[in-house]
C-alpha cells in the first residue's frame, strides 16, 4: 500500500498503526500539500456489509464534530474496494505510552489532561455522539502538548442504533463500563465511566482490574468495587479520589449526570483543591419486595374478630416461597438449555468465524495478538477449544491475528556504517550497504534508508542504507591567466579550499594566476585544497 494514491489525491507514505478494523497510514494530501492520517478498512472486512456500514457511520458521526480536542475528519471515500477516512495528522505519542514512560502522573497534570478529554466528550455528547471506546490509546498529544481524542471507531449517534457486531462487544475491556459488559446500550455516562478509569490509570500508573482473559476483566467491572486509588498511591489528594470514584460507580445514575458536571468538579479541584463529589454508599444488592398485607389485618396485628396475628411470619413464608420458585425456574432453564459443539474455526477469517458461532447460538469476544505466519484478521485461538460441548449462549473467546510483531525502523540518518550495523544487528535486522556520491552529506555517513525511519518492519527483514561516498569528483577548470580575484571566486563557488598562494615575477600581468595545483582537467572534490601562483612581487 505504501506509495499508493487513493482517489489520485492521498499518497500513502508510511504505516503508523492499526486497530481491530483498520490500518492507519501517514499520507500526503497532494492537492493541499499537507500531511494527513489515512484510515483504511482491512481488506477481509470489506466483504462484510455490516463492517462497511459501520466504517462509513464512523466518518459521518465524527465529521460532524469540530473541536480543538478532537481529531478532525477531512474526507471519506472509496477507491475500488478500498474504503478510507482522511483525518488530521497528530504526530505526538498517545497517552498509554506517556503513562508507561512517566509512571503515575502528578494530580494537577492528570486532571488537566482529563479536562481536555472531558471538553471533547462534552462537545460530542452535545452533538448526540457517544465515543464508546475512551482509552489512553485513543488519546494523543500534538507537538504543542494539546490533548486530542481520536478514533470514534465505534461511536454512534444517539438514535437507538447499536454498533455491536453479532453479540460481541467492541472496545478495550480494561475501560469497559459495566452496562456495556452486560450488553446494554451505551450512553453519555458510559463515556464518563471510561474517562474515570483513564484518570485512575493516570494517577496510579495502572488499571484497576486485570485478568487472564477479557471475560474475567469484564466480570470484575460488573461485580467488584474499584480499588481505592489512594491505597496504591497515598499522595493522591482525597478530593480527587472522590471525583474518580464517583465517575466509576457501577450504577450509571450514581455517576456524574453529564460531561459538564464532571468538568465542573475537575476545574474546581484544579482551582481550589476541593471537589463537590461526596462518598457514595454501596448499592443495595437486594431488590425491595413489596408485600400487601391482608385487609383484615389491622395495624396492631389483629383481624376483625380481635385475634392476634403474626404478619412477619407470613412475610417470611412468602419470601422463601418466591425465592424457591425463582431458583427452580433458573435451574430448569439451565438444565434444559441445548448444547452445541464448538466448531473448528482456526485460521478462518473473523467474519466467517463469527458467522459460524452465531449460527450455533454462541456469542464471542475478540482479542488481537501478533503472529508471524497467520495474516491479520484470521483466527489463531479458540477457547473453549474446538470440539468441546458447550451450552448455547456461551461466550467463546477468539484470538485473532493482527499479523507479525512489527517494530519501528530505526532512524539511521547521518550515522556511520559501523554504528548502523550495530543498531540493526541488535534489532535482528539485516543491513544492505549501498554507496553513492552525495553533494552535501559527509563521506562515510548515511544519507538515505529504505524502509524509512518509523516504518513498521519485522525481525529478519532487510534495511537498505545508502552511505555517502562524498561529492562526485569534477575536473577543475583552467585558472591560469585568470585574475586572482576571479580564480578565488571560482574556488569558493565549487566548494574548493584555497591552498597556498605564492607571488612570483612573470611575463603575466600583475595579479594574474600563472600556475595551479592540481592542474587544469584534474578531478577534484569539494573541500579539496588548490594551490595558486600569482604574478607579482607580494
Amino acid at each position: 500500500m505504501i506509495g499508493k494514491k487513493l482517489a489520485g489525491r492521498y499518497e500513502l507514505q508510511a504505516k503508523i498503526g492499526q486497530g481491530g478494523m483498520a490500518h492507519v497510514y501517514r499520507g500526503l494530501d497532494l492537492i493541499l500539500n499537507r500531511t494527513v492520517s489515512v484510515k483504511v478498512l482491512k481488506e477481509h472486512m470489506t466483504e462484510d456489509p455490516d463492517f462497511v456500514r459501520r466504517f462509513r457511520r464512523e466518518a459521518q458521526s465524527a465529521a460532524r464534530l469540530c473541536h480543538a480536542n478532537i481529531v478532525n475528519i477531512y474526507d471519506v471515500g472509496q477507491d475500488g474496494n478500498i474504503y478510507y477516512i482522511i483525518m488530521e495528522y497528530v504526530p505526538g505519542k498517545d497517552l498509554k505510552h506517556y503513562i508507561r514512560d512517566r509512571g503515575p502522573l502528578p494530580a494537577v497534570e492528570a486532571v488537566d489532561i482529563a479536562c481536555q478529554i472531558g471538553e471533547a466528550l462534552a462537545e460530542a455528547h452535545a452533538a448526540g455522539v457517544i465515543h464508546r471506546d475512551i482509552k489512553p490509546q485513543n488519546i494523543v498529544f500534538s507537538n504543542g502538548g494539546q490533548v486530542k481524542v481520536t478514533d470514534f471507531g465505534i461511536a454512534f449517534a444517539v438514535d437507538g442504533a447499536t454498533v455491536t457486531r453479532g453479540k460481541d462487544l467492541f472496545g478495550s475491556v480494561h475501560y469497559l463500563p459495566p452496562e456495556l459488559a452486560r450488553g446494554s446500550p451505551a450512553g453519555e455516562e458510559s463515556d464518563l465511566y471510561s474517562l474515570g478509569i483513564v484518570l485512575y490509570e493516570m494517577v496510579t500508573g495502572r488499571v484497576p482490574f486485570t485478568g487472564e482473559s477479557p471475560i474475567s476483566v469484564a466480570m470484575k467491572h460488573i461485580q467488584q468495587e474499584i480499588p481505592s486509588p489512594r491505597a496504591l498511591v497515598d499522595t493522591i489528594p482525597e478530593p480527587l479520589e472522590r471525583i474518580i470514584l464517583k465517575a466509576v460507580q457501577k450504577n450509571p445514575v450514581r455517576r456524574y449526570p453529564g460531561a459538564a458536571e464532571f468538568l465542573e468538579d475537575l476545574r474546581l479541584f484544579k482551582r481550589e483543591g476541593i471537589s463537590r463529589a461526596v462518598p457514595v454508599e454501596e448499592d443495595d444488592q437486594q431488590e425491595t419486595i413489596l408485600i400487601e398485607m391482608p385487609e383484615e389485618v389491622n395495624r396492631n396485628g389483629e383481624d376483625g374478630r380481635g385475634k392476634r396475628k403474626i404478619p412477619w411470619l407470613l412475610i417470611m413464608i412468602i419470601f422463601l416461597s418466591l425465592s424457591l420458585l425463582t431458583g427452580f425456574l433458573l435451574l430448569r432453564s439451565y438444565l434444559v438449555s441445548p448444547e452445541v459443539t464448538v466448531p473448528d474455526i482456526i485460521e478462518e477469517n473473523l467474519s466467517e468465524a463469527g458467522a459460524a458461532l452465531e449460527e450455533l447460538g454462541l456469542r464471542y469476544v475478540v482479542t488481537w495478538a501478533t503472529h508471524d505466519q497467520v495474516p491479520s484478521g484470521f483466527v489463531i485461538g479458540v477457547e473453549p477449544r474446538p470440539g468441546r460441548t458447550v451450552r448455547k449462549e456461551r461466550v467463546i473467546e477468539l484470538t485473532v491475528s493482527e499479523g507479525p510483531d512489527y517494530m519501528d525502523t530505526p532512524d539511521l540518518y547521518l550515522y556511520r556504517e559501523m554504528e548502523a550495523r550495530v543498531i540493526l544487528r541488535e534489532l535482528s535486522l539485516t543491513p544492505v550497504i549501498i554507496r553513492e556520491h552525495h553533494e552535501t552529506v559527509e563521506e562515510g555517513k548515511i544519507f538515505e534508508q529504505v524502509p524509512s525511519a518509523g516504518f513498521p518492519i519485522t525481525a529478519g527483514e532487510e534495511v537498505k542504507i545508502y552511505i555517502s561516498s562524498g561529492s562526485r569528483p569534477f575536473p577543475i577548470e583552467q585558472l591560469t591567466g585568470k585574475p586572482r580575484d576571479e580564480a578565488l571566486e571560482y574556488l569558493k563557488e565549487k566548494g574548493l579550499e584555497t591552498g597556498s598562494i605564492r607571488y612570483l615575477p612573470s611575463d603575466y600581468p600583475e595579479g594574474t594566476v600563472t600556475a595551479q595545483y592540481p592542474e587544469a582537467g584534474t578531478n577534484v572534490r569539494p573541500g579539496q585544497a588548490v594551490d595558486l601562483v600569482i604574478s607579482g612581487d607580494n
